[in-house]
């Protein structure tokens, strides 16, 4: 089989199940790119500049990560759409990351890693992206949420959308996101961007329900429709 004829999603489900070298480097290959670029733009929010050898060992840890409890999420991982394991690897690059620079800030204050429980309303808790099932789940809604972001630069742009998920994700308050170097927010701004941000995705989130469910229900109508011989002719 010829692995650069493959689907990245189908490149993943692969991995899954193999440790084999040519695979994995076909994977590696695809993915790496993505991979450091979703870190550096971290890098950029926390500190004014970054190494290339740290931008390459957090990479390393985000591919750590996926190999973490026998590849646990790359064997959870189910395609949602053409490509959607990329949006899944940018959720797990920016978490990781994140953990990684919030370690070092919190380190040079001496005080604890604290990562907050928040609920997000959009429909599971942020925070524990770690545990079972239920966390390769919310990984999969998370980057279903990223993905309304990232389509609508226009109304969220770059630095907002680190700015949610250093708040929901990361569980920073507003005032440690306004004290990053790369932010350019006071805390009520970094509040104000928040509130419009969180507010313009439920939108987006309600909306899809809407769609999918007036499709469930036109899917519904023509199933009932052919099951009693009523199709228009």
């Amino acid at each position: 089989m010829s692995y650069s004829q493959i689907s990245v999603n189908e490149l993943a489900q692969v991995c899954a199940g193999s440790a084999d070298a040519a695979e994995w480097a076909e994977f590696l290959r695809r993915t790496t790119p993505l991979t450091a670029l979703v870190v550096a733009r971290v890098a950029r929010l926390w500190v004014n500049g970054s190494a290339p050898g740290v931008i390459d060992d957090i990479v390393q840890e985000v591919y750590l990560k996926l190999c973490e409890q026998e590849r646990r999420i790359l064997r959870e991982f189910a395609p949602r759409g053409e490509d959607s394991f990329l949006g899944l690897l940018r959720i797990v690059a920016g978490s990781v990351a994140n953990d990684y620079f919030r370690r070092q800030h919190t380190a040079k204050r001496g005080g604890k890693v604290v990562i907050t429980g928040m609920t997000v309303e959009f429909g599971a808790s942020a925070a524990d992206t770690s545990s079972g099932a239920k966390g390769v789940q919310k990984l999969v809604l998370l980057s279903q949420l990223d993905q309304y972001l990232s389509q609508a630069p226009e109304e969220v742009n770059e630095r907002d959308r680190n700015v949610f998920w250093l708040y929901y994700l990361q569980g920073l308050t507003a005032a440690e996101i306004a004290s990053l170097p790369g932010v350019d927010l006071s805390a009520k701004g970094v509040e104000s961007a928040l509130r419009r941000i969180s507010g313009w995705l439920r939108q987006q989130v309600e909306r899809r329900r809407g769609d999918e469910a007036c499709d469930q229900s036109s899917a519904a109508a023509l199933t009932f429709q052919k099951e009693n011989g009523l199709n228009a002719r």
